[in-house]
C-alpha cells in the first residue's frame, strides 16, 4: 500500500447501552453494562489457594505458597496479564498481614504516612507464588471475548489467608491485618 501505518478505528457499544455511551466515557461519564445484569454472567472468574505456617511459639504468620487460578476470557497479553495477577496476590498477602494505616488520634494524623513506615511484604515473604489460567471463550461478553483482570488477584486472596490461619489455629480473625496479638489473645 505504500504508507508506513494501518489504521483502524472501531467502537462497540454493548446491548442494553444508550447509543452515545462511547461520546459519553471520552467526557467522563462511564456507565456500567454486563455483570450480573442480564441472561449470562459477565464477570472474570479466580480462586487463591494459600498455604500457611504459623510458629507455635511466637504465632507469626508465613505463606510459603500460593496458588491462583484465573478464567479471565481471552487473554492478549499473557505475560502482562500474568504479571498483573501476580502482583494482585501479593498486594493481598500485604492487605492480609501487613497493611495498615496507623492514625494517631490526638493530632488526627497518619503515623506512618510513607514507605519507611508503612509494612508491606517484601521479596523474603513471597516464596513461592503461581498464577495459572483457566481457558475460557466467551463471546457474549464483547465479540474479543476479552474482560478485564483488574483486581482479581487480590479479591480473594485476604479471605483465603484468614480462612487458612483459622484452619491452622482455630482462630477465626475477621479483622485486617491480622496480628499476632490476635492469635496470642484467644
Amino acid at each position: 500500500m505504500g504508507v508506513g501505518a494501518i489504521e483502524h478505528y472501531a467502537e462497540w457499544i454493548p446491548d442494553g447501552m444508550p447509543a452515545d455511551a462511547v461520546q459519553k466515557l471520552y467526557q467522563g461519564a462511564g456507565a456500567l453494562s454486563g455483570g450480573s445484569k442480564g441472561k449470562v454472567m459477565k464477570f472474570a472468574f479466580g480462586v487463591e489457594c494459600v498455604e500457611v505456617r504459623v510458629n507455635a511459639r511466637t504465632r507469626e504468620i508465613r505463606v510459603p505458597r500460593i496458588v491462583g487460578a484465573f478464567a479471565g476470557g481471552r487473554i492478549m497479553n499473557m505475560r502482562t496479564a500474568r504479571s498483573q495477577l501476580m502482583g494482585g496476590m501479593i498486594w493481598g498477602i500485604g492487605s492480609a498481614l501487613h497493611e495498615a494505616t496507623a492514625i494517631d488520634r490526638p493530632s488526627a494524623r497518619y503515623v506512618n504516612r510513607d514507605i519507611a513506615e508503612y509494612l508491606m511484604p517484601v521479596n523474603a515473604d513471597i516464596r513461592q507464588i503461581e498464577v495459572l489460567f483457566v481457558p475460557e471463550v466467551d463471546t457474549e461478553v464483547n465479540p474479543a471475548g476479552v474482560k478485564g483482570l483488574g483486581e482479581l488477584g487480590n479479591v480473594g486472596t485476604a479471605a483465603a489467608i484468614a480462612n487458612a490461619v483459622y484452619h491452622a489455629t482455630g482462630v477465626r480473625v475477621r479483622d485486617l491485618p491480622i496480628r499476632i496479638d490476635a492469635l496470642i489473645q484467644a
